[in-house]
């Protein structure tokens, strides 16, 4: 509910991360569609530009319609489509990398055995870039600008293929945590920018 941590401006969605914020040592914003609207298979797409700052950790992700607790994850099933932390890309130039990943109760990264992969964006920090998945009942293909890098076709039983019920789409920027790691002390706020969230039914 606060426009400083998520709004509208020039066309696009900001989610702001800010340091010293609200009686807190940050605060951000975590949006979802979740008990609005979920989906299941076709092209999904986030177009953004992310922060940079040692620290920052943005996302653009889903989880299953199913998720109750912690107990409930990850049988429920995860996706990563957007997924890049601020230590890994470069000051100078802004290029960096992008994960995508699938977590099931077979593969999750509390056991090692997430199924991910990377790509290398170049000027991901200064520039939208698109980041997308296309999803079927036969797998998950990870794409960033049109270029294929990231598959996933465990599709055996539910523990590894939970992706055949509806998922919501989640949108955030964390700071630190065990991906984003140390904090940049000079930092102050970050951006996460969205220019938007395309959803492509599937015939």
């Amino acid at each position: 509910n606060r426009l400083e941590n998520a709004r509208l401006e020039n066309g696009n969605l900001i989610i702001e991360a800010r340091k010293n914020d609200f009686d807190q040592p940050w605060t951000s914003a975590r949006l979802t569609t979740r008990g609005k609207v979920s989906f299941l298979y076709g092209k999904i797409e986030f177009r953004a530009k992310v922060p940079f700052a040692d620290g920052t950790w943005a996302a653009g992700w889903f989880l299953g319609d199913a998720y109750v607790d912690e107990l409930s994850w990850p049988y429920v099933g995860e996706i990563d489509v957007l997924e890049c932390v601020g230590n890994e890309i470069d000051d100078e130039t802004g290029s960096g990398i992008n994960h995508a990943s699938c977590h099931t109760r077979t593969y999750y990264f509390k056991e090692g055995t997430q199924i991910t992969a990377t790509s290398q964006v170049e000027n991901m920090a200064n520039a939208f870039h698109s980041y997308s998945i296309e999803w079927s009942p036969e797998g998950i293909l990870g794409f960033v600008d049109g270029e294929h890098y990231f598959t996933y076709d465990k599709t055996a039983d539910k523990l590894e293929w939970p992706f055949n019920e509806p998922q919501n789409i989640i949108l955030n920027l964390a700071m630190g945590g065990g991906m984003g790691g140390t904090i940049d002390p000079e930092l102050s706020k970050a951006q996460f920018i969205i220019d938007y969230v395309r959803v492509y039914g599937r015939k």
